[in-house]
Order: structure tokens, then sequence, then C-alpha cells
């Protein structure tokens, strides 16, 4: 097991779930556009990528969609309507696709005794979303047991703000922050939010797209079991 942390802070866009690959085509089929489904998955990341370099404001898909849309191939005449369809719909009951690795990496980690929190910019129904579906909760429960789940549209701002990262350090307890590992799709929101406030963090990418050095990458949770000792960089 990869040592210096105690506790896992888990985003779950693009770390557990991904939007519905079905759900994503309905919606452009209803739009009546081409694109390419295949390139779904790794659309998710490369649209990740592009708000970082936007640095775009929790929550806002504008720069997520505008790229989601050229990765997968939707013609450019017909990105105005597919992006407007996309956005309302773009909501938590979507994002429930697992990505590949996430749930045997989960039980991989809870199985190792590390304990589990989640840090997430949602609109305050994470916590009954991710029981739902068997993820995870608070105490026992159908899914792995965390001992946190800090909520954006709970807490009232989103990551990169310190006040969620502050949350679930509190809801952890007795751990000191560098004990704690957050890992998440995003460099500005997950590594650099969780950084800054003294956390140890992982950049979840699984199609390598970032081409930073300073600071570790996973392409699945269960790599976090493996990695050399983590530090900050």
């Amino acid at each position: 097991m990869a040592q210096g942390f105690d506790a896992v802070s888990l985003d779950v866009g693009g770390v557990l779930v991904v939007p519905d690959h079905g759900f994503l085509a309905r919606v452009l089929d209803r739009c009546d556009t081409t694109y390419d489904r295949g390139a779904f998955g790794v659309g998710h990341y490369r649209a990740m990528a592009a708000v970082d370099r936007a640095a775009s404001a929790p929550e806002d898909f504008t720069d997520y969609l505008d790229a989601f849309l050229e990765v997968v191939g939707v013609p450019d005449p017909d990105r105005p309507r597919a992006h407007a369809a996309l956005a309302e719909h773009l909501a938590t009951p979507v994002w429930c696709q697992p990505v590949p690795g996430s749930r045997i990496g989960l039980a991989a980690l809870a199985q190792a005794g590390v304990r589990l929190a989640v840090t997430s910019n949602s609109d305050g129904t994470i916590a009954d979303h991710l029981r739902r579906h068997e993820w995870l909760q608070v105490g026992p429960g159908p899914g792995v047991e965390a001992e946190v789940i800090t909520d954006s549209g709970v807490v009232g701002v989103g990551k990169p703000h310190p006040a969620m990262f502050e949350a679930t350090l509190a809801g952890l307890g007795d751990l000191e922050p560098a004990r704690v590992l957050h890992v998440g799709d995003s460099v500005v929101y997950d590594v650099e939010g969780a950084a800054a406030c003294g956390l140890l963090s992982v950049h979840m990418d699984p199609y390598r797209i970032c081409p930073s050095t300073e600071h570790p990458h996973v392409r699945e949770l269960a790599e976090l079991l493996t990695l050399e000792p983590v530090g900050r960089r």
C-alpha cells in the first residue's frame, strides 16, 4: 500500500462517474446531428482539460460542453443547439456511468483500511445520489462507508474554495491535512485547490492528457494503493 496518507477524499465526476453515455447519445440524436459515441470517454477528460485552461467558474459547463462536442465530432453548425440541449440536462442524475475501474478501486481502498471522504461540486443531492447508486454513504448502507460527504450545494461555495476542503477535513476529525489525499479530474478545482489547503493531491487522468510534471497522476483509483510515497511537488 502507498505510504503517506490515511484518508482519501474523492471527487465524484471523473473519478467515480461520468455523464451516462446512453443519455448523451439520446440528446444528441434528438438534435439530429452526427457524433462519435466511441469518443465520449476521452471526451469528458479533454473537456475537463479545457475547463482547467479557461479556469472556468465551478459548475459552469460552457467550456466543458464546447470542448466535449468538438472532441466527439459534432459538426460546427450543429454545436450551438447541441450545447443548449446538453446544458439543459447535465444535472446530477445524469452523472451515473461508472468510470472504468472505479467500483473495484473504491472497494480496494476500503478493504485496505483507507478512510474515505467525498468532496464534490454538486447541487446538494450528491449524498443521496451516491447512496441510491450504492457507491458510498456516511455510516452503514448499501455502498462503501465514508466518514463525510462534502457537497458544494450544501456548503454554498464550490471547489477550489478552501471551505470545501475544510469541511471535509472537519468531517475526518482527527487527521492533519497532510495525511489526507484528494483525487480529482481537475487541476484547478481539485489538485491545486486541495494543495492550497495543505492536502496531498493526485490528478485522475486516465488518458494521460495533462502534460504537467508538477503533480502525480493515476489512471484508475486502485493505483492510489501502489503509488510511490505521495508528496507535494
